[in-house]
């Protein structure tokens, strides 16, 4: 696993936001009291991920998930890949799988 630093949390007024790491895009927000950053590649065909009423999309096959999980609504066993965010210091780090 590899540790990138996002910021301080006070940077993100409002969630999920768009993070951009080492050219891979991913949404921070908040399940169940902590910080996860949540992959915008669709589990499905890799499409990006957007956000559209209160749910994240994807607008090639019509997946929606959890704006705070990633869980899929439409196929339960499916869902956006996930990342533990810690506050450290006063910083989110993020624990990503390496490339």
């Amino acid at each position: 696993m590899q540790q990138v630093t996002l910021g301080k949390p006070e940077s993100f007024e409002r969630l999920p936001a768009e993070v951009t790491v080492e050219g891979r895009e991913y949404y921070l927000t908040r399940h169940e009291g902590a910080y996860v950053l949540l992959s915008r590649r669709c589990p499905h065909a890799g499409y990006t991920v957007e956000v559209e009423g209160g749910e994240l999309f994807c607008p090639l096959h019509g997946w929606t998930f959890d704006m705070e999980s990633g869980q899929c609504l439409n196929v339960k066993s499916a869902a956006l890949a996930s990342y533990k965010v810690a506050v450290c210091d006063g910083v989110l780090v993020a624990e990503l799988e390496e490339r």
